[in-house]
């Protein structure tokens, strides 16, 4: 009894795997097939996608970016307490970060390269990151032109050594590196591979749904049809 009742199990089992099989398969001959009866419908919605993601890339203004980069320190008084004034310093880096964000330090951007901007709106185009375990300030500005952002980078740089000065007077702030043209001749944004594929994957998944939305309803309609045409030859 216990073999019969193992032997119907495992035969269930391999009956369940093959409907599940010819279900997946009906599946995927039925989306074929709703591709092929609204293949033109599939390629409109494609290229409309597809192009609306051209249209992103050739309207929307480029922005660039160029970053700067410094480290700050606090200067030994002697050889001790090494690993004491490390950890000081990169506590007095996340100070720093705030202070580099500050309107007083926008100011005096505004006031060196003659902005027409705010230091309200010149902060918006700032970006500071400071990496856990280290002492090195990263600054990133961003602009419609790259001229501009690494001028404003670098008045940012240049304003905050300034001003540092005056939070900790055992501290220093040096220059790693300044930005250039160099590193802000390319776009950041839009990112014109990335919405491309985008577009691709949407006007794709829009297309076979579409295709099997109205496939269905042209089967409904054809079964209602159907029934219809059976109920009027009874009558």
């Amino acid at each position: 009894m216990e073999c019969l009742k193992v032997r119907q199990t495992g035969s269930l089992f391999h009956t369940g795997i093959k409907v599940k099989g010819r279900v997946s398969v009906l599946n995927v001959l039925f989306l074929i097939k709703s591709v092929q009866r609204h293949f033109i419908i599939a390629i409109l919605t494609l290229l409309v996608c597809v192009g609306g993601a051209y249209l992103i890339n050739v309207f929307v203004q480029p922005q660039y970016q160029a970053s700067a980069s410094l480290m700050a320190n606090i200067a030994q008084a002697n050889e001790s307490g090494t690993y004491n004034e490390l950890l000081a310093s990169q506590m007095l880096t996340k100070t720093y970060e705030d202070t580099i964000q500050s309107r007083s330090v926008a100011g005096e951007v505004k006031k060196k390269l003659s902005l027409n901007e705010s230091p309200t709106l010149l902060l918006r185009k700032i970006k500071v990151r400071t990496d856990p375990g280290t002492l090195v300030i990263n600054l990133y500005a961003t602009d419609r032109d790259p001229q501009s952002a690494v001028s404003i980078v670098n008045a940012f740089a240049d304003a905050f050594i300034s001003k540092s000065k005056g939070i900790v007077s055992s501290a220093k702030v040096t220059v790693l590196d300044y930005a250039d043209m160099d590193q802000a001749s390319e776009p950041v944004s839009p990112k014109k591979m990335f919405n491309l594929a985008l577009g691709i994957l949407i006007g794709l998944f829009a297309a076979l749904s579409l295709c099997l939305l109205l496939e269905s309803r042209r089967l409904s309609r054809r079964r209602s049809g159907m029934k219809g045409s059976k109920m009027e030859k009874s009558a």
